[in-house]
């Protein structure tokens, strides 16, 4: 009877280790995890697996999910799996894994999802004061103001009340606190990095993001492609680029050339240029105070130098022109953004 006793228990563990139960029982726990974090009853569920192509009722989800005294379950078919999978938006071979896995990736998935959404808001946001910016240079003038209050008589609203709308528009405070907002959001996704670490980064945040990044991609759009660009395409071209107006403080110089875009009219960038290369000089002629602030210089010299592509021979001699090392070339193209290929991005 020992014999047969031992046997049997020596069976019992072989099955609690066989991997297709082990793989069974998570895709239990699995589905339970899922339901629950969704708020999905059984019939939600079993809806949206027959939505997804594989007919279910609820009572199958209550026999997966509720284990029987001994500890079985229903078995799951390969159909329902896959079901599974794209109900819940994620990769088949995942579905097995333990549910401890499964709260770590979501909470992984969350975080990029957060660092995302923050990218797209801080977008939106740029676009946002981009839109007040024209506004607010538009009404600064008398015969604009002039213009707006008489629609604004067409649709039967009184002077007074004209009087205070244009004073919202062009009050300084609710303006310096939308800015001051934007610059809070943009120190915030600096501290999350990419979406895709880990943790949050621990270098310095301005090796992350250089002003000389941004002062480039500026001297770029405005020295090159607006005034190649056709004058329809330019206002477009210019919300893509709202973000770094906003971020680099270059708003109030660029908004006339972009409201005249948008009006139809060409406007000479020059004045733009000449302040983005006033800024670039001044963060040369700083006395740097550590290794960025060294290479944010360097990069900001061969911006101003930069002409596209370059052979390892011209690097090496631009390089020596400036009084850098090599390394110190390539580090800082990095840092400002120069690329190679397709110059200034």
């Amino acid at each position: 009877m020992g014999d047969e006793e031992s046997d049997k228990r020596t069976a019992d563990e072989r099955a609690d280790r066989d991997p297709r139960r082990l793989s069974e029982e998570n895709v239990a726990l699995r589905l339970a995890w899922e339901m629950r974090r969704r708020g999905w009853s059984q019939d939600r569920m079993a809806q949206e697996l027959t939505n997804a192509g594989c007919p279910t009722h609820q009572s199958a989800i209550s026999k997966i999910v509720n284990s029987k005294p001994d500890g079985s379950r229903r078995a799951i078919s390969v159909d329902e799996a896959i079901a599974m999978a794209q109900v819940f938006g994620i990769p088949l071979e995942e579905l097995p894994l333990p549910s401890e896995g499964a709260e770590g990736r979501d909470l992984y998935n969350l975080s990029r999802t957060v660092t995302q959404e923050g990218r797209d808001a801080r977008e939106q946001y740029a676009r946002f004061i981009l839109a007040w910016a024209r506004l607010r240079h538009r009404l600064s003038q008398q015969d604009n103001q002039a213009a707006y209050k008489e629609f604004l008589s067409t649709r039967r609203v009184d002077a007074d009340r004209s009087n205070k709308a244009i004073e919202a528009w062009l009050a300084a405070d609710p303006w310096r606190d939308v800015t001051a907002a934007y610059d809070v959001l943009e120190r915030s996704l600096q501290t999350m990095g990419s979406g895709r670490d880990l943790t949050p980064p621990t270098q310095d945040l301005r090796w992350r993001h250089s002003i000389v990044a941004d002062l480039l991609r500026l001297r770029d759009l405005f020295d090159r492609r607006i005034p190649a660009s056709q004058v329809r395409a330019v206002p477009e071209l210019a919300l893509d680029f709202a973000d770094v107006l906003v971020r680099a403080g270059m708003i109030e110089v660029a908004i006339p050339v972009i409201d005249s875009y948008e009006r139809g009219e060409p406007h000479s960038t020059d004045g733009v240029v000449a302040e983005i290369d006033k800024r670039l000089q001044q963060i040369i002629d700083r006395e740097p105070q550590d290794r960025l602030d060294y290479l944010e210089s360097l990069a900001a010299r061969i911006g101003l130098h930069w002409k596209g592509r370059e052979t390892r021979q011209e690097q090496e001699e631009l390089a020596a022109q400036l009084g850098a090392t090599p390394e110190d070339y390539a580090e800082a193209k990095k840092i400002g953004g120069i690329y190679r290929e397709i110059g200034l991005r």
